[in-house]
């Protein structure tokens, strides 16, 4: 790895590490908020390529795990940011190198895998690790809608969907829409310098 690009990573995932901290409140679900890191990472991969996108997804991780310390039981809420901005990354290489899709399309396909990934994630393990278990077959009994503050029937599954997909879908928008503007503004630029 080339000292300038070893520097530049240094720098995005310190950029992304601020912009983690730098929280939007997501109203409908008062543990949930929005912020603007996972952008930084898809810049790592639209400059270096998605290995350089995953170191950048990790260190922002980490830097933020030691500068406010780890959210959630085992660190869950930084793990959680990194499986987002692995899937931001995964959704544009498919969607944008892969398919060859112009930049509105994969950025709105991207939001839906990222969308997808994170639902089922959630369901599966992100969520019941948050509220103390280890699979949802620990905690699906008397996990409700009224858990995340919401106020619609049903069981787990509901609960998820509900929570997850409208922050998703929200979220991604916002990021994607980010990404486009910085992409479209300093993009070239940045892969010429660098």
């Amino acid at each position: 790895m080339k000292t300038k690009e070893l520097v530049t990573l240094s720098i995005l995932s310190a950029l992304g590490a601020v912009l983690m901290i730098v929280e939007i409140p997501y109203p409908l679900v008062p543990f949930l908020a929005i912020d603007l890191s996972d952008a930084v990472v898809l810049l790592a991969f639209i400059i270096y390529g998605w290995k350089q996108a995953g170191i950048v997804g990790i260190l922002k991780a980490v830097i933020h795990i030691i500068v406010k310390s780890p959210v959630g039981p085992a660190a869950i809420g930084q793990i959680t940011a990194f499986i987002a901005s692995m899937s931001y990354v995964f959704g544009m290489y498919i969607f944008k190198e892969k398919i060859k899709f112009n930049d509105v399309l994969s950025a709105i396909f991207t939001v839906l895998t990222v969308t997808a990934i994170l639902t089922v994630a959630n369901y599966l393990f992100i969520t019941p690790i948050w509220f103390g278990g280890l699979t949802f077959l620990d905690i699906k009994e008397w996990v409700t809608p009224e858990s995340f503050g919401l106020s619609v029937g049903g069981g787990y599954l509901v609960a998820i969907v509900a929570a997850y997909v409208p922050f998703n879908l929200i979220k991604g928008t916002i990021i994607m829409a980010t990404y486009l503007i910085v992409n479209r503004s300093i993009g070239d630029v940045l892969r010429r310098s660098l």
